[in-house]
């Protein structure tokens, strides 16, 4: 029986949301946030990863960092970027690319619940990541980057989203990305109790995104007493809304082998026809190599959910048997590449040399995420892309 509570949301004012708000802190390095505060000085980006805002010189997970953010984050407060809602409320939060739209639940989730297991998890956590999220949790006294989270397809919810889509916005703006953003806010009574009986009917919640925010916040827990640090933001997205896309992989040599001896190899275990395939589609990927696409079709079935995910199949048949790659977490030779950038992305990187081969991958299925979760199971690394993205910064959960 999951918790979902309202909560009282410190936001942005209407006329600096666009501005102030930022796609999340890691999908960006040094230079690239650099160059987006740089355009965007009002970018929450300040706070979240502040690093870009000091010297080079200063190492990513210097105290420097969190003292550098927690002074941006008082800045915003005091210059009234930022107030507290003086109630609290629940919030939805719509995304659209023009083609695909979905609506989830902002509220605030229990650090028990995820202790627990009630709040499923996938992935593992990097001890460092972790580190990083729990001081700037703790420096800023709040949990500004929202866990995006899945929920069992629910009617009464959906009831609820299709109310509320009637009523003015907080904020509405369309990002340069061309992603529009909007928050709607729930004030009415009955709607949130509604809503916080619905999420306790639901046995689990699950997280689609933000292992990392999720398990920091649990640290973060146990070293505060305000009983507000128990609870920490989250979005929560029926699971037939979420849009995931495939996380590709490209390799950077060929492990000392020619294209003919490779795809000899590879023809052991998959039946391989040259040329893009007509659709994509599950054990099916799409090999990229000297400006030539090949399909490779995998045929066999494995014992369980995890083992007949597409990213398990490519990674136990090809990459460490062919390719070498034991460990995708830690072998500097293969890189990840989300979904958005699509076949030119690949093909890019192949054809200017900085990688050798690409695979296309199927999407994950949200189903398949869950069943794993469920299994008490995690998944391979690097295994969902979730577009379009949520924003940081337009709404966030204090506790001091």
């Amino acid at each position: 029986m999951p918790t979902f509570e309202p909560f009282h949301a410190l936001r942005p004012d209407s006329k600096y949301a666009e501005a102030f708000s930022s796609l999340p802190y890691d999908v960006f390095n040094r230079a690239e946030g650099r160059a987006e505060v740089r355009r965007r000085p009002l970018s929450f980006l300040r706070i979240d990863k502040a690093e870009v805002t000091l010297p080079d010189l200063i190492d990513d997970h210097d105290p420097r960092v969190y003292q550098q953010a927690a002074l941006h984050f008082k800045e915003a407060v005091e210059r009234h970027i930022l107030t507290l809602d003086d109630v609290e409320s629940y919030y939805l939060y719509r995304l659209s690319d023009g083609i695909h739209t979905q609506t989830g639940f902002v509220g605030c989730v229990s650090v028990s619940d995820y202790d627990q297991g009630i709040i499923r998890k996938h992935e593992f956590t990097r001890p460092d990541k972790e580190r990083d999220r729990v001081r700037h949790v703790q420096a800023l006294a709040a949990h500004t980057g929202p866990i995006l989270l899945a929920h069992h397809p629910d009617a009464e919810l959906d009831r609820i989203v299709a109310e509320q889509d009637k009523q003015p916005p907080l904020y509405q703006f369309t990002a340069e990305d061309g992603i529009e953003h909007t928050i709607f806010k729930v004030t009415d009574r009955e709607a949130m109790m509604t809503i916080g009986s619905q999420f306790a009917r639901h046995d689990h919640l699950y997280i689609a995104d933000g292992h990392h925010r999720a398990e920091a916040a649990s640290q973060v827990a146990r070293l505060n007493d305000h009983d507000d640090a128990g609870l920490f933001l989250a979005v929560s997205f029926s699971r037939d809304q979420l849009n995931i896309q495939g996380y590709h992989r490209v390799v950077e040599d060929l492990y000392g082998q020619s294209v003919e001896e490779l795809l000899t190899r590879i023809s052991s275990r998959f039946t391989i026809t040259r040329g893009r395939a007509p659709e994509t589609q599950k054990h099916r990927f799409e090999m990229y190599l000297k400006q030539e696409w090949y399909t490779l079709d995998y045929e066999q079935d494995r014992p369980s959910v995890k083992d007949n995910l597409d990213v398990a199949i490519l990674q136990d048949e090809l990459l460490t048997p062919f390719l070498g790659i034991e460990d995708p977490r830690t072998d500097s030779r293969i890189q990840f590449v989300g979904g958005v950038k699509g076949y030119a992305g690949l093909e890019q990187l192949v054809d200017q040399g900085t990688m050798a081969v690409a695979f296309h991958l199927h999407p994950t299925g949200l189903t398949e995420l869950m069943e794993v979760a469920d299994a008490g199971d995690v998944m391979p690394p690097k295994s969902t892309w979730f577009e379009p993205k949520l924003r940081s910064g337009l709404l966030i959960h204090p506790f001091f």
